[in-house]
């Protein structure tokens, strides 16, 4: 995953514009990081080294913020127990120990490490090892997976600690990440949109579910026994159907797999089999067709050119973050550009 920072200079680190604080001191940097974290014991590994510590921090909406954290020397991190967080940490450089209830993995740029609240946890970070992190609320993620499940969530969730971000189950993840910290570090385009950073923490906490391996992960696996087909008399193709007709009510607000399983009484499972059987696309890539087509629609409404709303306003009153990959989608769907359609709603002029 191409997230690591181009230069050490200080201008260029991770999340630069959200600086927490710099130091040299070993008391404060631990101060500062238990601030975002928890309470921690810190202790450079070699005695004498200097602490080049930091901390940028940006929420990214209610239930997950983006970190950068860095220490330069070796460093022992004894957080013990996390309580009300999960953490996905990716070490931009070097590497890591790290020990989370009976598991333990070396960490480095490829594999990410996701330590449970539940479970103790110790780190070393190794010299010159700065790490991206991702924090979330235990409480916003066990919810999630209780809509995904469509059930009460009995046990603690607990992630399998390492997380091989080559694995291709896990690039999509990878390459969201990527780009809520582009989207955070050049533009307050996505924070200033609280619906938009709604959907983005709402994926985040999805695909985490879906793609990465835990405890859970073979109930999410197993749904509630799909059909075979489209065509029996089950209750999924009206679970299909209930989903659809959800989609086209919410195509303007923030809506999740979650939500759309909640409405449709099923799991994220099989509701993803269901459509798969159905219409031959997921549940997601069936609602952003429908948002593209929403917003085709309001680009060709006939408007005097002064008074057109924007592509870019459109693209987002439909969910649609990035207004590149906005645009390729659509003219891959209707074979012209945003900007060509809207000019025809404004009668070419």
């Amino acid at each position: 995953m191409d997230i690591a920072p181009q230069s050490t200079a200080a201008d260029r680190l991770p999340l630069q514009r959200y600086r927490l604080f710099d130091s040299h001191d070993l008391d404060e940097a631990r101060e500062f990081v238990g601030r975002v974290f928890c309470p921690h014991d810190l202790a450079t590994l070699h005695p004498g080294d200097r602490l080049d510590a930091c901390h940028h921090s940006a929420p990214l909406h209610r239930h997950v913020s983006l970190n950068y954290v860095q220490y330069g020397p070796a460093v022992r991190i004894e957080p013990g127990y996390l309580r009300s967080f999960y953490l996905l940490q990716i070490p931009l450089r070097g590497g890591a120990t790290v020990r989370c209830g009976g598991q333990t993995v070396e960490s480095h740029t490829l594999m990410a490490s996701v330590p449970s609240p539940t479970e103790p946890l110790s780190m070393r970070w190794h010299e010159d090892s700065p790490q991206f992190i991702v924090k979330i609320e235990s409480e916003a993620l066990h919810a999630r997976l209780s809509d995904l499940l469509q059930a009460p969530v009995q046990q603690p969730l607990v992630f399998d600690l390492g997380m091989d971000l080559a694995n291709p189950a896990l690039m999509g993840m990878a390459s969201f990440i990527a780009y809520l910290r582009s989207a955070v570090e050049t533009s307050a385009f996505l924070l200033g949109h609280p619906v938009l950073a709604e959907q983005a923490e709402n994926h985040l906490l999805t695909s985490l579910l879906l793609s990465a391996q835990h405890n859970h992960s073979a109930a999410l696996a197993a749904g509630a026994g799909a059909p075979t087909t489209c065509t029996g008399r089950m209750v999924l193709p009206r679970a299909v159907k209930r989903a659809q007709e959800f989609m086209h009510s919410q195509l303007e607000l923030p809506i999740t797999l979650a939500d759309v399983c909640a409405h449709a009484g099923t799991s994220a499972r099989s509701l993803q089999q269901a459509f798969a059987q159905c219409t031959g696309k997921s549940p997601m890539a069936f609602l952003r067709d429908l948002r593209m087509d929403a917003a085709h629609a309001a680009l060709q409404q006939p408007t005097s050119a002064d008074r057109a709303p924007h592509v870019a306003d459109i693209a987002a009153r439909y969910g649609f973050f990035h207004l590149g990959h906005f645009a390729e989608g659509y003219r891959k769907r209707f074979g012209e550009t945003p900007s060509d359609t809207r000019q025809r709603g404004c009668g070419g002029h």
